[in-house]
């Protein structure tokens, strides 16, 4: 018998977990425009927005049952719309000196934090708020939703890149913390206004 690596041992299959798929799918096309906006820009955000949606595209397809879902589609669009809304930011302005530099750096800490979030989560992973185990360790154990503050550490870099983006970064701020309010609910965790 042919034994399976860990990371293909736990695909799901089509029937036990269909909103998994779709949002694999989601998530693969958001990597596909992500790559175009890094072709396109050539600012390292987008190149690292590439790694972060074929990660989760993975980790979509390969996570735990769900235990509690949330009660609304709406939350799910706010979801999946959240993680698209790094898209909208405009293009360079250069209104800082090094404002490219400064920006890249963000965008490397940012992603950093949120990758190794994304691993901790591992099987836990999901876009939409589910409940498929509360995890509490890696940056966990420190921090109640490091992925979210590792977004808006990177995303500030466009602030800096073009200052009519603070618009935008207030409202994928905002949109973070619903997502966190959302997901402390469907695992039953006390609200909290650490991200």
């Amino acid at each position: 018998m042919i034994q399976q690596s860990k990371f293909t041992s736990k695909i799901n299959h089509f029937r036990a977990d269909s909103t998994g798929w779709v949002g694999s799918v989601i998530m693969f096309i958001f990597a596909i425009v992500a790559a175009y906006r890094w072709h396109t820009s050539g600012l390292i955000f987008f190149g690292l927005l590439v790694v972060r949606d074929l990660a989760a595209s993975w980790f979509l397809i390969s996570r735990n049952p769900t235990k509690v879902k949330s009660d609304s589609r709406i939350n799910e669009v706010i979801a999946y719309l959240s993680s698209a809304f790094s898209f909208f930011y405009l293009n360079s302005y250069q209104s800082l000196p090094h404002a490219g530099l400064i920006s890249s750096m963000l965008a490397v800490i940012g992603f950093t934090i949120s990758t190794f979030a994304v691993f901790d989560l591992g099987g836990s992973f999901g876009v939409s708020p589910a409940n498929r185990g509360i995890v509490r360790t890696g940056l966990y154990r420190y921090i109640r939703h490091p992925m979210y503050t590792g977004y808006i550490i990177s995303e500030f870099g466009f602030v800096l890149l073009n200052p009519f983006n603070f618009f935008i970064w207030g409202i994928s701020i905002y949109l973070y913390f619903y997502r966190s309010r959302l997901e402390n609910r469907v695992l039953d965790l006390p609200d909290s206004t650490s991200s």
